[in-house]
């Protein structure tokens, strides 16, 4: 701790009287910075507690967030490896039926196709009959 004399050594001025030139207080070297700043450190020490224990408090909401939220996950997870058969099943019907739908709709256009091409056949008949008989009746003759 530094003694009274030092401490008034402090204010004297830093160069010898005469011309003009910078005066200041020189360091106190003796007693160092890290004297110097002591009380201002023990003064801390309150706020330094304070924001361990702050910090501390964080990491134990922290942890305990993490654990929630771990065991929601798992709780997730869970349920859906229990519905996952029953959710290929609904999809696979799904999918059947329409599939299902398709095919029904790609037959009924086959067979209006197939009408189509019957009903053209049955216009033509005659006609292609009458040149076929023509063209026997020609080669014959």
């Amino acid at each position: 701790m530094p003694t009274l004399r030092d401490f008034l050594r402090r204010w004297r001025p830093a160069v010898a009287p005469g011309a003009a030139a910078r005066t200041g207080v020189p360091a106190d070297r003796p007693a160092g910075p890290a004297e110097e700043l002591m009380a201002v450190f023990r003064a801390l020490e309150p706020v330094h507690a304070e924001c361990r224990a702050i910090g501390d408090a964080a990491r134990r909401d922290a942890s305990a967030e993490t654990a929630g939220a771990r065991e929601r996950a798992e709780a997730i997870v869970a349920e859906a490896r229990a519905a996952a058969p029953t959710r290929r099943r609904e999809a696979m019907a799904d999918a059947r039926a329409r599939s299902a739908a398709e095919n029904a709709a790609v037959i009924t256009e086959a067979e209006r196709q197939a009408d189509d091409i019957r009903r053209l056949a049955a216009e033509r008949m005659p006609e292609m009959i009458d040149k076929a008989v023509g063209l026997l009746e020609r080669e014959l003759r």
